[in-house]
């Protein structure tokens, strides 16, 4: 097999190349059909699969709710557009989750954004990720449960403390389904006081809220006959780190009151939180494992048959084999530790800076210039105490010294293998070396 027939869809210029290495997206629809590489024992996929196909045959069904939790970058939203896409797959030789299950799978920060979210805003968050779905799909669906959940929405205290008057004469009364959705889109997307507003309303009723959520679903699952899957994305993006972790300390119990199949995403941190044992049971957790492309003692691994090989043709399905000088990829594997967006992000930045300079291959020279934008991202967040931080990670590569804040920023990584262990960025740990070298010179 030429490497042509083997690469059938990979960019053999480097314009075709920055077009398939948009790290900034998941795999979804036909590049995801063109892209995906099966992760083995590193997907969660079939565990998924499992616990659905359980799931839609009790009776009546049991609505398992998940926790995806791993590194940022490490390609959990790509495996969850993939779920999809085998749940959907007509062509399954067995059709129990096709004929079952209705994936609705969607961005929290393209509703609500992922700053300083609150549990409301992403209970809210679910109307409109349904409608538009159901909206995309062309189905006619009734408007009283959005309506309800409107009308509920923008009464006043007063009547916030009672269940929701009839739709007649209600606010809102005269628009459509669409309207409405986009109405409520436009709401939760509003800033300072209208957002707190909102939230001030409604914290105090969060079960009647789920009650008028669960409505909804309802009505969908009599229309197709069907199971919701909710996939919820970029749950572990909010930002400040604080209030994604309060989300689920605070609200584990509430985000498995959904009618529904769900799956979140989580930041990793929550796998240490104090509250982590209070929130296993009510979502089942799933851990995203993480490449492994140096040993625990630090030693790279094998080009061949590890992790370092799934990794390079993750990239060859996408940027052909020939843009690259020999041992290239291996380099930029090794270099970004495992992190797949990191890695995908530095492979485009390489056919960025080939194309600026009509360069016919990416070379060592080239790789070099895209490692050191990569390093000096690390540089300017590193102060003096971190480092100190680090290299007790490094040494013992254990948990007791691991910060938390390390851990979100990627600066220290952890590798499961049995218990497994933690260690520094690879970028990070060239850092920390220059820097214990200018704190001997000054010594």
């Amino acid at each position: 097999m030429t490497r042509i027939e083997r690469y059938p869809y990979a960019a053999q210029d480097f314009k075709s190349a920055y077009a398939n290495t948009n790290y900034l997206q998941p795999l979804r629809g036909e590049s995801l059909e063109r892209f995906y590489v099966d992760r083995g024992v590193h997907s969660e996929l079939r565990g998924f699969l499992s616990e659905l196909q359980a799931g839609v045959q009790q009776e009546p069904r049991s609505h398992a709710k998940f926790l995806f939790v791993g590194h940022t970058g490490c390609g959990k939203s790509t495996e969850l557009s993939q779920l999809v896409s085998l749940v959907q797959d007509p062509n399954n030789e067995n059709p129990l989750l096709s004929d079952s299950l209705l994936p609705i799978q969607y961005s929290v920060s393209e509703v609500v954004g992922i700053y300083n979210l609150e549990f409301v805003d992403i209970a809210l968050s679910i109307v409109v990720g349904i409608y538009r779905a159901m909206e995309t799909l062309g189905h006619n669906v009734d408007d009283l449960p959005a309506r309800r959940v409107y009308d509920w929405l923008y009464q006043d205290e007063e009547k916030t403390q009672t269940k929701s008057k009839s739709v007649s004469g209600q606010v809102g009364a005269e628009l459509g389904i669409s309207g409405l959705i986009r109405l409520i889109d436009v709401r939760l997307k509003g800033e300072g006081d209208v957002r707190e507003e909102i939230r001030t309303r409604v914290k105090k009723y969060i079960p009647e809220l789920i009650a008028l959520i669960n409505d909804v679903i309802g009505e969908v699952m009599e229309i197709t006959g069907k199971s919701i899957l909710l996939i919820i994305d970029d749950l572990d993006k909010i930002m400040p780190l604080e209030s994604a972790l309060t989300v689920f300390r605070e609200h584990a119990k509430s985000l498995a009151s959904f009618d529904c199949f769900a799956i979140y995403t989580a930041p990793i941190s929550l796998l240490y939180d104090s509250a982590f044992k209070y929130i296993s049971q009510y979502l089942e957790v799933r851990y995203m494992p993480m490449f492994k492309v140096r040993t625990k003692e630090g030693e790279r691994e094998s080009p061949v048959g590890t992790d370092v090989e799934l990794l390079r043709e993750i990239i060859h399905r996408r940027v052909h084999p020939s843009l690259f000088e020999e041992g290239v990829v291996n380099q930029a594997v090794d270099v970004t530790g495992g992190v797949l967006r990191e890695l995908i992000r530095v492979v485009r930045g390489c056919c960025v800076y080939c194309q600026e300079w009509d360069i016919a291959q990416i070379t060592q020279t080239v790789f070099e210039k895209q490692k050191s934008i990569l390093k000096g991202e690390y540089y300017r967040m590193l102060v003096h105490e971190d480092y100190q931080t680090l290299r007790r990670v490094r040494q013992s590569k254990s948990r007791a010294d691991v910060n938390m804040r390390h851990l979100e920023s990627l600066c220290v990584l952890y590798y499961p293998n049995g218990k497994g262990w933690f260690d520094v960025h690879p970028i990070v740990h060239e850092l920390l070396e220059e820097w214990e070298t200018e704190v001997d010179s000054i010594t």
